[in-house]
């Protein structure tokens, strides 16, 4: 069984946080512009929450993995992600920061400046959650 079916794993862990943040990025820009984009000048970057979890692994994650290593840089990245929410994200409906609104927004005026949107990092592996061996 892939450590990403665990509950209690890092991986599943930090694959529901990118959830919760993709999420309440989705929403934030949505209500903001009407529909799922992130907007800076004349730049608009169609939004999808399978892209913005990419970016999150790219742009947010990786760095920090690549300047500490494997074990420090996803446990400091688990922290950033984890501060990205609001205060008891899980009983309410999910919210951002004023800390995850900024990083994401830095990320995509990045990206909107020619930084890679939806390609993870080389290297990168991507697992699943399956269910009764069906991948989701």
């Amino acid at each position: 069984m892939s450590a990403i079916n665990l509950p209690t794993s890092p991986a599943f862990k930090m694959a529901l946080l990118r959830h919760y943040i993709a999420s309440a990025f989705l929403e934030a820009m949505t209500t903001q512009y009407g529909q799922a984009i992130y907007v800076l000048n004349d730049s608009r970057i169609p939004l999808t929450a399978d892209k913005v979890a990419i970016n999150i692994i790219s742009h947010i994650e990786a760095p920090y993995i690549d300047q500490f290593g494997c074990a420090m840089g996803q446990a400091m990245a688990a922290q950033a992600l984890y501060e990205m929410l609001e205060p008891g994200f899980m009983r309410e409906v999910v919210r951002l920061s004023a800390y995850g609104y900024r990083c994401l927004s830095a990320m995509y005026e990045d990206i909107a400046s020619g930084a890679t949107d939806g390609k993870l990092p080389p290297g990168a592996v991507v697992e699943t959650l399956t269910t009764a061996g069906a991948a989701q």
